[in-house]
């Protein structure tokens, strides 16, 4: 029975239907707070506390999933090809906005967490917070950072971003879809660039852009700066 409730096919049909219960309420409830990744992480965690499944098993056995994370980020070339034309239009703003804000994403959480007294591993970790999962993941194993906090970070940020990021921005007088796009891609990463597909096509393509762009700079980027 132990094998079976740690076994890849188990664990796959485990998230799937996690995600469809969360997407389920996501839908239901209407209010961006109860967004399907949150619900989807709180069944999964309390699926694996109530069958007793550590979470290092869980992990090896979500191999499948974390495989497919890349080919996901590259599907979002989709929307990218469909926008170009409008993309190549605001070249020159976008790529000043990126190179500002990949440098102000990582240090900004990084020195307050240092202005709070942040232990080194949590530092490490938040300075990869602003890329998506399979970059963040190459880059924890980089700069020696913990793989599972750094994913933590990630997710949370994504969440937090594509929850609070299209209302504030609203409340700021900003409807722009491509500044709302940019903005979600580079704080929210994939889970942003899902939200601005949700809203126009045009806000996701500039999300993807936003997000795919800003994970190459930091990747090249960051292991230099840390000396890594």
């Amino acid at each position: 029975m132990t094998e079976l409730l740690v076994s890849p096919p188990f664990i796959l049909a485990l998230n799937f239907f996690a995600f469809l219960l969360g997407l389920a309420i996501y839908r239901r409830s209407g209010t961006p707070l109860l967004h399907p990744i949150v619900g989807a992480s709180a069944f999964t965690a309390l699926a694996l506390w109530l069958l007793h499944i550590p979470y290092g098993d869980y992990q090896r056995a979500s191999g499948l999933l974390y495989a497919l994370l890349g080919p996901a980020v590259v599907a979002l070339a989709v929307p990218l090809r469909q926008n170009l034309p409008i993309i190549r239009r605001a070249a020159w703003p976008l790529l000043v906005t990126l190179v500002v804000s990949a440098a102000l994403a990582p240090v900004a959480g990084v020195l307050i967490a240092l202005l709070l007294g942040a232990a080194k591993p949590i530092l490490l970790a938040l300075s990869g917070k602003a890329v998506t999962t399979p970059i963040a993941l190459g880059l924890a194993e980089k700069v020696g950072a913990a793989a599972s906090l750094t994913v933590g970070i990630v997710v949370f940020s994504g969440v937090v971003g594509a929850v609070l990021g299209p209302p504030l921005l609203s409340r700021l007088g900003i409807r722009d879809q491509r500044v709302l796009g940019f903005a979600l891609g580079i704080n929210a990463h994939a889970i942003g660039t899902a939200r601005a597909l949700e809203i126009s096509a045009l806000c996701g393509a500039f999300a993807a852009l936003s997000m795919g762009l800003c994970g190459a700079l930091t990747a090249f980027a960051l292991p230099f700066f840390l000396g890594r």
